[in-house]
């Protein structure tokens, strides 16, 4: 039979079509040949396997332009996209494996930080991430390098679309991930203790996230799905971990475990599959946490902080349910807060140490230590009829050497000084002249303060017990994650 008669929708046609028609076909194949090679090049980025990416660029775009030849369209689009990549490979792996414990993401902030200072004579602009974002941009939106006849054929050519769909896509990805996830909010909270546990921030970076998981969903191209897996991840993890933050801060015993949770499980389903696989994350066989990238890092060493903050604020709760010996044994991995403070009392001769909560400031009613099945509207009616004193609640206390309970004398005078002079003053020291009493006040979450008192005159610098608060300060605000 012949091609003619073989061929139902072009058999009545000239000889002009069947070449268009072949035509057509050895783009489709081009397309996803490009798509195809793409993809492998940004799964080997999705696995922190940089080398691999570079390794896999130079062998994909030679053997396009090999095959597509001088004349083909397809392959001086494509070329664009070849130094484009090769940045948004640098830019990962500045990212990813930057030590945010060590530098405070000051290497992350310089890299995403763009100059607008123009080297003489050369007209230079720094190669940074938002040079990323226009030459994406650029490739995108406008016709670069392309001849008139190149132009009169770009609604049929498959790659020209890829190309720019890819980078339009792209330029989505490296905002949303670079500028708002990694710039915006994770190195904001590394910055300083006091932004990493304010509520207000925490509240603006879910709403952030928020948007990035929108500008994420608009990425649909299948080379692309690698990379978006991977911020679809990213921007889950800190979004549980930060929720978490949030119901710590407002003393949401329940809401505060979902999302510990929430963390575990997440962090089980992506990581998890690659532990033992040859040559998967960075290329190599991953078996423990902290063989991960950096950025991973800080992922799970945030959780564990959280983790320790979670079993010392509910400390109450959880020891009623479990045995001392279970509740060791299931955070040997985490900080023991409530251990730490009880050594620091007995090696500094404290007379008392307690961690307080101020529940009037609380969005929901206090609701105990753990979870209590009361309505809001009678615990709202319970805290009207509350004296002052009464709306702050113990959370630890340690006194002559051993946990006890707070008696009311004292914490009156802890919430008195607290209210009165430090709240209103910021001094963390203060000395009772009629008591012969040291007190020392540190505010570390919005709602809770820790006071250490010794029934002595200290020095109001005492190099010991400040080097304490500020180390206690510094892990319960996550500040040096």
């Amino acid at each position: 039979m012949s091609r003619r008669s073989s061929a139902s929708r072009f058999a009545s046609t000239d000889e002009g079509e069947y070449v268009v028609l072949d035509h057509q076909n050895m783009l489709s194949e081009e397309r996803l040949r490009t798509e195809k090679s793409l993809k492998n090049i940004f799964q080997r980025i999705a696995l922190f396997r940089y080398d691999d990416a570079r390794s896999a660029v130079n062998q994909a775009f030679d053997s396009t332009s090999k095959q597509s030849g001088n004349s083909a369209f397809g392959s001086s689009v494509l070329g664009q996209l070849r130094p484009v990549i090769v940045n948004l490979i640098d830019k990962e792996r500045d990212y990813v494996q930057s030590d945010l414990r060590k530098n405070k993401s000051q290497l992350i902030k310089n890299i995403a930080s763009f100059s607008h200072n123009i080297t003489s004579g050369r007209n230079y602009i720094p190669n940074t991430v938002d040079r990323l974002k226009s030459d994406l941009r650029a490739i995108a939106s406008r016709d670069v390098g392309m001849t008139s006849r190149d132009v009169s054929m770009t609604s049929q050519n498959d790659v020209t679309a890829l190309v720019r769909t890819v980078a339009a896509e792209l330029d989505i990805y490296v905002n949303a991930r670079f500028t708002m996830l990694h710039d915006q909010i994770i190195t904001e909270f590394c910055k300083d203790a006091e932004t990493a546990v304010k509520t207000s921030f925490c509240r603006d970076s879910l709403k952030s996230l928020h948007t990035v998981r929108e500008m994420t969903d608009t990425i649909k191209s299948d080379a692309l799905s690698p990379l978006k897996n991977m911020l679809e991840y990213e921007t889950n993890v800190v979004e549980q971990l930060f929720s978490c933050s949030l119901a710590l801060a407002q003393w949401d015993f329940v809401g505060s475990l979902l999302h510990l949770h929430n963390y575990n499980q997440t962090y089980k389903e992506f990581i998890e599959g690659y532990k033992g696989k040859e040559r998967s994350l960075m290329g190599k066989k991953i078996i423990k946490d902290d063989e991960f990238p950096e950025l991973y890092k800080w992922f799970f060493k945030l959780y564990e902080l959280l983790l320790s903050k979670y079993t010392l604020y509910f400390s109450k709760t959880l020891f009623q349910d479990s045995s001392r010996k279970v509740m060791r044994s299931s955070t040997t991995n985490i900080v023991d807060h409530r251990t730490k403070l009880n050594d620091f009392s007995k090696k500094s001769k404290a007379a008392t140490i307690s961690l307080i909560l101020n529940a009037a400031n609380l969005e929901r009613p206090f609701m105990g230590h753990g979870c209590k099945l009361f309505s809001e509207q009678a615990h709202r009616e319970i805290a009207s009829k509350h004296s002052f004193i009464d709306k702050f609640e113990v959370i630890f206390h340690y006194g002559n050497g051993k946990d006890e309970t707070l008696d009311e004398e004292t914490k009156t005078e802890i919430v008195h000084l607290y209210s009165d002079v430090y709240h209103k003053n910021g001094k963390p020291y203060i000395y009772d002249t009629k008591r012969n009493r040291s007190y020392y006040l540190l505010l570390f979450d919005e709602n809770v303060f820790l006071s250490v008192s010794y029934n002595t005159k200290k020095s109001e610098r005492d190099s010991e017990i400040i080097k304490f608060l500020e180390d206690f300060k510094n892990s319960m605000s996550l500040s040096k994650v």
